[in-house]
């Protein structure tokens, strides 16, 4: 189980950030990542870092089974008690026996393992971390139409500045 440092953070600063990181990649593979931000001020209690890593992880996987010209969506709602980040590509999709076993570590999908390199290790870890923040991580999509990640963390009721 992930050690956390658990503080008040801004989910838009580290989607913003973590788009950041990816965008010069998405560029060079001809790929779009578009942010869809809702709410301005969606804080949550979490470690930042382990957050980032999270949506690290999904945006790494959009990316990287997605093609040239295709568009990566990242929104961020906010619900009544919690706050809902997706990450949505058009890439080479999953099936649903694959969405069931995209969390266990090492599973690669089919398509996946002659799509990409990867080890089957980014969505498990993805998922400890998600869980032990109290919230929920799910995938689901159809093969050729891309894949849907969506996390849930509970919101930070008290409206406090975050850095």
């Amino acid at each position: 189980e992930p050690r956390l440092d658990i503080r008040p953070v801004s989910v838009n600063s580290l989607l913003t950030a973590a788009c950041s990181d990816f965008n010069p990649r998405a560029e060079k593979n001809g790929i779009q990542i578009e942010q869809l931000m809702a709410v301005e001020n969606a804080v949550v209690m979490g470690d930042a870092g382990r957050l980032r890593q999270v949506f690290s992880v999904l945006l790494d996987n959009a990316l990287r089974y997605s093609k040239q010209g295709d568009t990566v969506e990242v929104s961020l709602e906010r619900g009544a008690k919690d706050i809902v980040i997706t990450v949505r590509d058009t890439g080479i999709g999953l099936t649903k026996e694959e969405s069931r076993q995209a969390f266990q570590r090492f599973f690669r999908g089919g398509k996946a393992q002659g799509h990409a390199r990867g080890t089957g290790l980014g969505l498990p870890v993805a998922k400890a971390i998600v869980e032990a923040h109290k919230g929920s991580i799910t995938l689901e999509g159809k093969p050729g139409k891309g894949a849907l990640a969506t996390v849930i963390l509970p919101a930070e009721e008290k409206l406090k500045a975050v850095a």
